[in-house]
Parts: C-alpha cells; structure tokens; sequence
C-alpha cells in the first residue's frame, strides 16, 4: 500500500513538473515584446531591450563578437550585428527550476530589500558549505534571510510584482468564498438527494428532480441574474462584492448563493442515483427481512456506500474551489482567482499565466490522488493495489 501510494504521488509530481514544461515552451514561442510593458515597448530602444532580455535570461551576449556586433569592422553573421543572440529554450527552462526557490532578504518591517538581489537556493547552499557569506555585508543585522517559492514577477497584469505574491491573494479571496458555498452545496446536496432516495417517485423527489434540471437547462448567467436582483430588492444585499465595505460579509452572499446553487443540484443528482443504486441491491433486501428500519438501512449501509464514489471527487473540488469561478467572480466583481487566469492571457502576462496553470495543474492532479486514498479510508474494502478489485 506505501509503495503504491509512493508511486501515484512521484507519478503526480511528473505529470505536474510535465505540464510546467509544455506551457513554459508554449509560451516562449512568443514574440519576446510580450516581456515588455507597454511603456517600456515605446521608450527602450533596441539596446534596452537586448539588455533587459539577457537579465531575463532570453537572450546572451553573442559568443562569437563578445557583444560588440562586430568582427574586424564587418557586422558578425551569427547575431547580425546586435551583439545579442537568443538562448536555447531548454536553457531557460533550466534557469527557471534552478531559480524556483530563492534566498531572499527582508528588513525588519518586514519588506524584501530591492537593493539585495536574491540568490537561489543551490547557490545559497553551496556558497554556505564553503564557509562564505552570499550576501557579504551587504547583510545588516536587522536583516532577514527567508526561502521564498519564485514563479517570477508579473510583467503587465500586476507589475513588478511576485506571481507567488500575486496568487497568494486572489487566492485567499477565492478560497474564502469557495469554501463556504463548497460546505453548503455539499450539506444541503447529500441531505437532499438521500431524502428524495428515500421517497422516490413522490413529491418531494419530483420537485428535488425538477430543481435539478432547471439548474441545468437554465444558462447560469440567467440564474445569477435573477438571484442577484431578488436579493438585491427583497433583503437589500449589496450586488456586488466589496471587502472595505462596513459589513464585507454581507458583500458575499450572493457570490456564495450563486456558486452553492449548481454544486448542490449536482449534489443532489448524484447522491440520489448512488442511492437509488445501493437499494436495489441484493444486502438491502437481506438487512430489512432482519428486521433494520428503513432509517437504519438508509444510513447504516446506504449512504455510506453511495458516499464512496462522492468522495473520490471531493478533495478535488475542495482544492478547486481556490481556483475560483469565473462566471461569479467577474459577474460580483469578486477580485479573485477565477478571472485572473483569462486577464493575464488577455494581457500576454507570461509569467502569471505560467504560474496560474501550474496552481491549476497542481490542484486537479493532486485532488484525484487524495480522492483515491480517501475512498480507501471511508471503504476498506477497496484496494489500491493487487490484481483483483483495483481502483
């Protein structure tokens, strides 16, 4: 069982680590303008920019003229005379995982120093087992040495800033409201779909039905639309979302009724169907001729297997509720993930966009891999490993 779940998880990491490099490699198909800002596209001229490139790591001086452009006065034919060649792309990929974790050095109010360049983590380590200081005295004594994760900084979108930085607080946000309808929709769906598994074919099952299929035939623009406009007219809800509000907690309801409505209709459906399943099957029948209520078979045997395939997916939502929702982020003005992703595509943010698909990466990997050891927990039964009964 240790080996198998050992394995799944460097599997995990290899497929993430591999989606990291297909994206990293997409988006350096770009045109290198995209790691300029704007206002640095209209006054850098072409020497700035070759020099911007090169801290960046694009681009290298030419190897062949040492920069100059030039070989005995004629212009060098390996970098056309700009002094400045591009570097291969498995280079730069590279400098990226060398570079992913850095030694960087903060003041005491707690504020990265700008004038410290940070130092990555191999380079720390090695520099520290030789007995040298990698900071030399540039290291004040109210200075601070923190290891820090480093995506890069943001390039248009949020600029100059940390794309660790910048994750980090669409991501509370996200999680915040993510987590709360999640709680919701899960409590009400599996409540839900267990009483209409209970009182199958009669009222309460047809109204539960035809709330699911509403919710799925309606577009969820119009759901959100209606929602937003009876609570802002019957209870006074604020329609849109504002953490400096007086009461920001009351800025959230109709984002977190918003998310909670479709997860719990599908809540709902499924937990009915697995339930529906379960009582037709030959132990149901075995467990009321011994005289168990239809309570104690509902709950004692019942739900608890119909839960089993819920909760493979459960870690999985629970991890993507932090990736926000799109729809109902931007509908409310929600500053979150959810529409981070599609603005820093919109902006060609490189950096941001690689960081935000490796958190997406990350997150929907990682889920099915607990989802699967959380199956094992609830249920016994189901093995992970051997040659009959895998899952």
């Amino acid at each position: 069982m240790v080996k198998y779940i050992l394995k799944r998880f460097f599997q995990s990491i290899l497929v993430i680590l591999l989606v990291v490099c297909i994206v990293f490699f997409l988006l350096r198909l770009m045109p290198s303008d995209y790691f300029f800002t704007e206002d640095e596209l209209m006054k850098f001229t072409e020497a700035q920019k070759h020099a911007k490139l090169a801290r960046l790591g694009i681009m290298e001086l030419c190897h062949e003229c040492g920069g100059q452009g030039e070989i005995d006065g004629e212009p060098c034919q390996h970098c056309h005379g700009e002094g400045f060649v591009n570097r291969s792309v498995l280079a730069q990929l590279g400098d990226f995982f060398k570079d992913m974790f850095q030694m960087r050095v903060y003041n005491a109010k707690g504020k990265e120093v700008k004038t410290i360049e940070p130092v990555n983590v191999w380079d720390y380590l090695s520099m520290k087992s030789k007995g040298e200081d990698p900071f030399g005295k540039d290291l004040k004594e109210d200075y601070q040495v923190k290891l820090k994760f480093n995506l890069g900084k943001s390039i248009r979108l949020e600029k100059n800033q940390y794309v660790t930085d910048v994750i980090a607080v669409k991501m509370s946000i996200s999680a915040k409201i993510g987590l709360i309808s999640l709680a919701i929709s899960l409590a009400l769906g599996v409540v839900f779909g267990v009483l209409q598994a209970r009182y199958k074919d009669q009222l309460f099952d047809h109204i539960g039905t035809a709330y699911t299929v509403i919710v799925n035939a309606v577009p969820h623009l119009v759901i959100y639309t209606v929602i937003m406009i009876a609570g802002a007219t019957f209870f006074g809800l604020p329609m849109r979302y504002d953490a400096t509000a007086k009461n920001p907690g009351l800025t959230m309801v109709l984002p977190i009724v918003c998310l909670s409505i479709g997860s719990t209709a599908g809540y709902m459906l499924w937990t009915r169907r697995y339930m529906v399943d379960e009582l037709n099957k030959d132990y149901i029948r075995l467990a009321k001729l011994k005289g168990l209520t239809d309570q104690q078979v509902m709950f004692r045997h019942v739900l608890k297997n119909a839960f089993v395939p819920l909760a493979q997916y459960l870690p999985y939502s629970i991890l993507l509720t932090v990736g926000g929702s799109l729809l109902v982020e931007t509908f409310f003005a929600v500053p979150g993930m959810g529409p981070e992703l599609t603005m820093a595509i919109g902006r060609y943010d490189l950096n941001l966009v690689q960081g935000i698909v490796l958190l997406y990466a990350s997150m929907g990997i990682m889920g099915v891999f607990i989802g699967d050891l959380l199956m094992t927990i609830i249920d016994p039964r189901i093995t992970l490993t051997g040659k009959e009964g895998v899952r």
